[in-house]
């Protein structure tokens, strides 16, 4: 069973899975690949981005294995944690979706054992790093300083999860990174882990697996900035200055890579100046939705393309530049990715709030919807994944409409299906009374005539396949194309 092993490294890394995971939500397909195994890598425990991606993912996960692997439909991507792939017999790996750094509670100098050291290893630690580099705690991460950052992450080879990664990778398996290159995780994490993993001396098992591995990453550029504040950590006038540093080193020092994905925007409005910690939460961006796209398009590809004259570069330029940007100005290859299936969750999302709690028909009374949404603990996990106030996908489609250069494809302040869809409204007959085109009635009509011929015990997979049926009819009777 062919997995995907993808390293998100850093807040970026955290908020572009977010947005993977909501593609594989709406159904899109992830080829060449089984199941997805996510490993966010950012010392920061209580980081605001990181943990509302890891409750998605969890919430992900019981829904998948409540609907079980099928051919179409939404959630029907395995996603599991690193544990979650093989038994650990020893009980040393945790069963989540982030690495354990063991709680990094101390700052650089005490994690260097600075005090203890020679005069000539003090001597060219001075030279290497800052005093604010060495005070720095690392509880909430490495604060922008990649120098630091390569200290720390250097020792992840020798943790139990990368040799319980390395136990576990199989023939077939592939290995993705996502980091920014303006920071200090991801800056740092990305080449070091490429390299420990591609080492020719690695005492890693499976080393030969891991070599030939088809292995791809997206580095992300600078697309935000930071509110300029006195004495802040983080200054995002550095941003351009470190990508270009980062740059030159990757063009000599990244080997073993088959793809690598580049992205990039003009900076939006700056965000809130937060170093770490639950505070540092962004809104969805564009930029994550793409990047989360990059992975698609690696798995696209067969073992044999990835490898004929490589590696190759890749770099996304919208259809037509705009700072709204609708399913118009993708590209053709993105919108036959994602236009549909996004819709057809929107869709479900909708329907799923605005009249599944009401529906007094016969598919509702047949699923005993009217109990099952009220107590069944599975129901109210797929209401959270939807439309939970913090991490659903009616908020992360909200996020992204609102900043400057705005993903907004969608009307989300209408109740209308028919024009739900900007740029591309459903047309309505007015000439034939019968035809109000993608109205309750019509959708409440499908799912009536449809549930009679979904063969499915279980009322939650029932419910889930119908509504993936419905709408796919929806979409290929009123809307056609985007």
């Amino acid at each position: 069973m062919a997995k995907l092993f993808l390293f998100g490294i850093g807040g970026t890394g955290s908020r572009v899975i977010r947005s993977l995971t909501m593609l594989l939500a709406a159904g899109v397909d992830l080829p060449n690949c089984d199941r997805v195994v996510p490993i966010i890598i950012d010392p920061d425990a209580h980081n605001g981005d990181m943990n509302r991606t890891v409750q998605l993912l969890q919430s992900y996960q019981q829904i998948y294995k409540r609907l079980g692997p099928r051919e179409e439909g939404f959630f029907k991507t395995d996603i599991s944690t690193l544990s979650g792939i093989s038994q650990d017999v020893n009980g040393s790996v945790k069963d989540t979706f982030i690495f354990d750094f063991g709680g990094i509670n101390q700052s650089f100098r005490q994690y260097l054992s600075y005090d203890g050291l020679s005069v000539d290893s003090k001597g060219l630690v001075d030279l290497l790093f800052t005093q604010d580099n060495l005070e720095s705690p690392l509880t909430i991460g490495f604060r922008g300083s990649p120098n630091v950052g390569s200290i720390v992450l250097n020792k992840l080879v020798e943790s139990p999860e990368m040799r319980f990664f390395a136990d576990n990778f199989q023939d077939g398996d592939r290995v993705f990174f996502v980091s920014s290159i303006f920071g200090g995780t991801g800056a740092a994490g990305f080449p070091l882990m490429l390299k420990n993993l591609k080492d020719t001396n690695t005492r890693l098992s499976n080393a030969r697996y891991l070599r030939d591995a088809p292995t791809g990453a997206v580095t992300v550029m600078p697309y935000f900035a930071l509110q300029s504040e006195d004495n802040a950590v983080i200054d995002s006038n550095n941003f351009l200055t470190k990508t270009k540093a980062a740059l030159s080193y990757y063009e000599h020092n990244l080997q073993g890579l088959d793809a690598l994905y580049y992205l990039a925007d003009t900076p939006d409005t700056p965000y809130e100046n937060q170093p770490g910690g639950t505070q540092q939460k962004n809104k969805a961006h564009v930029i994550e939705l793409l990047a989360a796209l990059s992975i698609v398009d690696f798995m696209r590809y067969s073992p044999a393309e990835l490898r004929t004259g490589g590696p190759h570069f890749h770099e996304y330029g919208l259809q037509a530049d705009a700072p709204e940007i609708q399913f118009s100005h993708l590209p053709d290859e993105s919108r036959e990715i994602i236009a549909k299936q996004l819709t057809q969750f929107l869709y479900f999302t909708r329907y799923h709030k605005q009249h599944l709690p009401t529906d007094k028909a016969p598919y509702a009374d047949n699923l005993k919807l009217d109990y099952a949404m009220r107590n069944e603990p599975i129901f109210r996990e797929l209401n959270n994944f939807l439309h939970s106030p913090d991490s659903g996908v009616d908020q992360w489609l909200q996020e992204l409409a609102q900043n400057r250069r705005a993903f907004r494809p969608f009307d989300l302040q209408t109740d209308d299906f028919n024009a739900m869809i900007l740029g591309k409204p459903v047309e309505k007959k007015w000439n034939d009374f019968f035809n109000k085109g993608l109205s309750h009635n019509y959708l409440l009509d499908n799912l009536n005539k449809t549930e009679k011929s979904i063969q499915e015990p279980d009322s939650f997979r029932k419910m889930l396949e119908l509504f993936y049926d419905v709408t796919d009819k929806a979409f290929e009777e009123k809307v056609k194309v985007v």
